[in-house]
């Protein structure tokens, strides 16, 4: 009976929290590529937020493993709230589950490639690839990746990893910046598990990826050990200006911290090991930002077991000094059935400034956006909203304790920007565990879309006089946003960028310039994630305002 109860209360908050969500279900896919209809989920992975044939249309790419034939694959946006497929490659070997996938420009040609790594129990002799490598082909609104052979997509280069015996090798995790400032974008990749242990290399490309170039490991750090890494993700913690990797391995909280210290050098500072009795890890859910904009960045983890906790680190001075007190508990999140949280992403999804995590759940079939309130401590529950913004259990009408029921893994999901072009951002998701028996209006990817409009400069009623500068848009943003300002009197004006060391790393405007309302592009495509300042000048007036890039 109490049990019962319980699930009666946790089922009235999720109602509670899912009717103040201010998003929709604009589209899903109900038919995987290249399969017959309804086939059982292997759909683990997908990523979103870009625009690689330039032509202002989002992409979001996604994978299915463990079939017979197994692809990766790409929609784009064809009109509002409508998606169709655009490019898609054929995995050439037999593959261990869960795809890695990672879009980014690894020669600074400004034609982005997307990497794909596969894992591998192969014993084949010579040793497959492990990661292949398509760059787009510079046509804008043509998205044609890697060499095409009698119309067939096929990589420009294709790696190993280096390897030298038939081992079990699963690269997962892949993030694509400049994570050492040496001006050239690296492949930061973290191997699930195999052979060798865990692992974390970071790899660079010598030379074109359509020509002659070939890729070289940077760094690698082996022999981790525990449960698997599924989580290696990047940040600047202290806010020194030397970018971090993070290295989660799934056993009972065990995070692994690496410095960029220097061009080609990296240094593992830190390591938390162990710290609890629960067997906490992260799936692609460890993240830094400062949300408040104290110039104190945080680090948020959602962590993957059934109490559901996000912790927080803040207040860093040094990543080489981390004691196990400086991690808290930042909230539970009650959830409708047991379940997992999985991928975290952070964003301002309703375009107010305030920033949320966004985490999709696993079993417990929902959606969260928790938004900070824009005051307060960052680090104490009570300074965030949380909010359900899908329940398939709500949607579909199935409790969870029904006979027969559904069994969804919201496995992974990612914040995607404003694909369709209608002012409103998207978050894209996955379900792992389709149940078309049981639920005919099962799919494998769902998008929500959030209905608040950003706020149009033009609409704001600024009295011809004032001196405004705007909030960039989108915000955060990768790698381009636009910056609207209002100069009262024509002159010299100058709008520049500079990183939180106040290093100016971008001049947008400098010149003269005419009275009224403008508008400026800013492409920080070869900037490091983080946050940014952006000041207008002109005469003997300064505006500055901030703004978050999110690679």
């Amino acid at each position: 009976m109490k049990k019962h109860l319980i699930l009666m209360a946790l089922f009235a908050l999720s109602s509670f929290l899912f009717a103040q969500s201010n998003y929709n279900l604009v589209w899903s896919l109900h038919q995987m590529p290249f399969q017959p209809p309804q086939e059982v989920s292997e759909v683990a992975t997908t990523k979103s937020g870009f625009d690689t044939d330039n032509d202002g249309k989002g992409e979001f790419i996604s994978s299915y493993t463990d079939k017979d034939s197994n692809y990766v694959f790409m929609y784009e946006a064809t009109g509002n709230d409508t998606y169709e497929l655009v490019w898609f490659y054929k995995m050439p070997v037999a593959g261990a589950t869960y795809i890695g996938i990672a879009v980014g420009d690894l020669d600074n040609n400004n034609k982005p490639e997307i990497v794909v790594a596969y894992p591998s129990y192969s014993d084949i002799i010579p040793l497959p690839p492990r990661l292949w490598v398509f760059e787009w082909n510079g046509v804008q609104g043509e998205n044609k990746y890697g060499n095409y052979v009698q119309g067939i997509s096929e990589p420009h280069m294709s790696y190993d990893f280096a390897l030298t015996s038939a081992i079990d090798f699963r690269p997962y995790s892949m993030t694509i910046e400049d994570v050492d400032s040496d001006g050239h974008n690296e492949i930061i990749v973290g191997i699930r598990q195999g052979g060798r242990g865990r692992e974390v290399l970071v790899l660079s490309v010598a030379g074109e990826v359509s020509g002659f170039g070939t890729i070289d490991i940077e760094y690698n750090l082996q022999g981790l050990s525990g449960g698997g890494l599924y989580n290696v993700t990047t940040g600047d913690l202290d806010g020194d200006g030397k970018r971090e990797i993070y290295a989660f391995v799934w056993n009972m909280f065990s995070l692994y911290i690496i410095e960029a210290t220097a061009p080609d050098t990296y240094e593992l500072s830190d390591s938390l090991l162990t710290l609890y009795t629960t067997d906490y890890g992260a799936l692609d859910a460890v993240r830094t930002a400062d949300v408040n904009n104290d110039g104190i960045p945080e680090m948020y983890i959602a962590a993957t077991e059934p109490d559901n906790t996000v912790f927080v680190i803040s207040n860093i001075s040094d990543v080489k000094n981390i004691e196990p007190a400086d991690v808290k508990v930042l909230m539970n999140i009650p959830v409708t059935s047991g379940g997992k949280l999985r991928t975290l992403w952070i964003d301002d999804m309703d375009h107010d400034g305030k920033l949320s995590l966004m985490i999709a759940g696993e079993t417990n079939g929902q959606i969260f956006d928790v938004e900070y309130k824009g005051s307060g401590d960052p680090t104490l529950a009570t300074s965030w909203d949380v909010n359900v913004i899908w329940d398939i259990w709500t949607y579909s009408g199935f409790s969870p304790t029904a006979t027969p029921t559904i069994s969804p893994r919201l496995f992974y999901g990612t914040p995607c920007g404003d694909m369709d072009g209608d002012g409103k951002k998207e978050y894209i998701f996955v379900n792992y565990g389709t149940d078309f028996p049981v639920w005919s209006g099962d799919g494998y990817l769902w998008l929500l879309e959030n209905q608040t409009l950003p706020s149009d400069v033009n609409e704001i009623a600024l009295n011809p006089n004032d001196f405004y500068l705007g909030q960039n848009f989108p915000n955060p943003f990768n790698p381009s946003t636009v910056i609207k300002y209002q100069i009262p009197e024509s002159g010299y004006v100058t709008l520049k960028v500079f990183d939180l060391l106040g290093k100016e790393v971008a001049t947008l405007v400098n010149g003269e310039q005419e009275l009224g309302m403008h508008t400026v592009n800013f492409d920080a495509k070869d900037l490091t994630s983080g946050v940014y300042i952006y000041q207008l000048s002109s005469g003997s007036k300064t505006l500055n305002n901030k703004m978050l890039l999110v690679k």
